[in-house]
This record gives structure tokens, sequence and C-alpha cells, in this order.
């Protein structure tokens, strides 16, 4: 049985301890941001906009379940405004990343037109925010999926903008792996020009996936390359492919789709011109990614030359096409 006395410390204990713990992790919090609880936005020397919680919160009306367009390994995406800009806001989900300022000066350096490239964050009230540029048309799967304007130029176009993006992150020094490259990752804006998204993203979430070590080095770009051959059968043929295990399985895999002419997406739109010589070196680069051993697959700077060289053709045709047009317009009209 507890006496009076006894019973009066725990009271009185209780709350100081309530409230000792509440302090702690209000100066862990502080700790980890970095930073005070300002109300307004102000440029970084990294050219990033740290952001309050409250102008997030606005922005998003309160984290509302009709902003969220997304959720991932980072956590929950939503879309706000910000002023008259559209962006999008991804949410720490599971704890708070120690490094995490570290991580956002990273990402502000490796910024690029084929990147979805980050505008600022917020680290304030025990939350951790990333503020990327929003892509109007989504993920490159979901538009196969929902439309059929991409034409063949057209997707050869997005592969391009792609490989760019890849190429700039193994570019850097020291290289940047993506890891995790799908056609989920790869987002188009209002005019369908692709961007690679999550590309600098790996120091924040290797501690929740095994597969994601060493996210600067250690492991080549060969994964990477793989990956976009993946890519590059996606967007042609409008299908999500499973991974392939040996240069058999590919061969068995294309071949017969290309002599029975059922290879590309029969959403694409139907054109008058000759694409077998530019669908065939299509092919070629894609099966050249995918090829084992690893060390045999192209690094991204052949892939993008070899890309570059399949557009211009395109452009060649194209044009090629619309000057005979009008030549047999005026010669009818004559």
């Amino acid at each position: 049985m507890l006496t009076y006395n006894t019973t009066m410390v725990i009271y009185i204990a209780a709350p100081i301890a309530i409230i000792a713990i509440l302090i702690a992790l209000f100066w862990i919090s502080r700790m980890l941001c970095g930073k005070n609880s300002q109300t307004s936005s102000t440029v970084t020397p990294q050219r990033l906009i740290e952001f309050s919680m409250e102008e997030l919160r606005q922005a998003t009306n309160n984290f509302g379940m009709g902003n969220i367009i997304g959720f991932g390994c980072y956590g929950l995406v939503y879309t706000g405004l910000i002023g008259d800009r559209i962006v999008a806001i991804k949410r720490e989900w599971l704890r708070l990343q120690p490094r995490f300022l570290d991580e956002v000066s990273y990402m502000s350096k490796i910024q690029h037109e084929n990147l979805v490239n980050l505008i600022g964050y917020c680290c304030e009230e025990g939350n951790q925010l990333l503020v990327f540029e929003y892509m109007v048309n989504g993920s490159v799967r979901d538009y196969l999926g929902e439309f059929s304007d991409l034409t063949f130029k057209k997707r050869i176009s997005i592969a391009l903008d792609a490989a760019k993006g890849l190429l700039h992150l193994h570019n850097l020094d020291p290289p940047v792996q993506h890891k995790r490259f799908t056609a989920t990752k790869v987002l188009l804006d209002a005019d369908l020009n692709a961007k690679v998204s999550d590309g600098g993203m790996l120091g924040l979430l290797q501690e929740r996936d095994s597969h994601l070590v060493n996210p600067r080095g250690g492991l080549a770009e060969t994964i990477d390359v793989y990956s976009f051959g993946l890519f590059l059968l996606e967007l042609i043929t409008g299908q999500k492919l499973a991974l392939f295990e040996s240069n058999q399985e590919i061969a068995q895999w294309i071949v017969p789709r290309m002599s029975t002419n059922t290879l590309l997406d029969e959403n694409m739109p139907a054109t008058d011109m000759d694409i077998t010589s530019s669908l065939n070196a299509y092919i070629k680069i894609a099966s050249e990614c995918l090829q084992y051993p690893a060390i045999d697959r192209p690094k991204m700077d052949v892939v993008v030359t070899e890309l570059e060289t399949i557009y211009q053709n395109e452009v060649i045709n194209e044009e090629h096409e619309v000057a005979l047009g009008s030549e047999l317009f005026n010669i009818t009209i004559q």
C-alpha cells in the first residue's frame, strides 16, 4: 500500500518527467534541423528556399487528403500552391534523418534541366519535408496508361531527356547511381519534356533499403543502364516488363514481336513515315543496355549519343515528309 507521501511524490514527479521528456524531444528536433522556427521563407546559401511549417500547411490545405498525389519510400507526396507556383512536397513519414540538412545541401548541388529539381525544404517542429518542382503530367508509366498521343518521335525525345538526366548523375564527382530508376521515376511537364526524379535522394533512403548501399560510388552504373534498357522497352511498347535474366530471354521476348509487328504500343498514333531504320536502332541500344555480362553494357554517354542520332533522323524524316507533302499540294493546285 502506497503511503500518502509516496503518492504525492508520484503525482508531482510524473508531470515533471513528462515535461522533461518533451523538452528533450524539442531540443533533439532543433539539433537535427539546425534552425529556428521562422514563419517566412529565406533563400539559403545553397540557392534553396527554407520554408516554415506554417507555409507548407497553408500550401497543402493542412496536408489534406485531397492534396496527396503519391506515396514512396520517403513518405507521402502532396501538391501545394506557394504564391502562384504549384509544387510537390514530400513529407518524411518514418523517422527524422540526422543528416537531413547535409543531404539537402548535397541535393542542391546536382541540379540539372533533366532532373526534377529541389526547390526548398522545411526542418521544423519535428518535421522534415522536401519541396520539388511539380511535373503536371505525372510519370511516364501513368501517362502511357491514360493517353495515346505520344508519337514515336516524342517517345524518343522522352528517352533522350531521361538518358541525359542519368548521364548527369553518372558524370558527377563522385558518380551518383540512381538505383531505383523505372518509368515511374521519369516525370513529364506540361510540354511532355521528361525529367528524372529522386536522383539525389539515396542518402535519405539508404537506411530503409538494403539495396541502396554506397549511394555515391561503389556499385557500377550498369545497374542504372540495365534499368534504362527496361525503360526503353516499356516506353515503346506501353508494357511494364519483368526482369530479363539472360541474353537469350531478351531475344526470346523481342524477336517474335519484331517479326510479327506487335512490338509497338497499340496506342501509338499511326504515321505514314517509315520508322523501320530508327526502330531497329532503338531496339539495338535497348538490347545493349540489358545485355549480360553487365560489363558489356554501354555507358550512358554512349546511350545519349545513340538516342540523339535516332532523334535527329526522325526530325529529318519528318521535315522530308512535310516538304514532299507541300510539293504534292503545289502540283495538285497547278
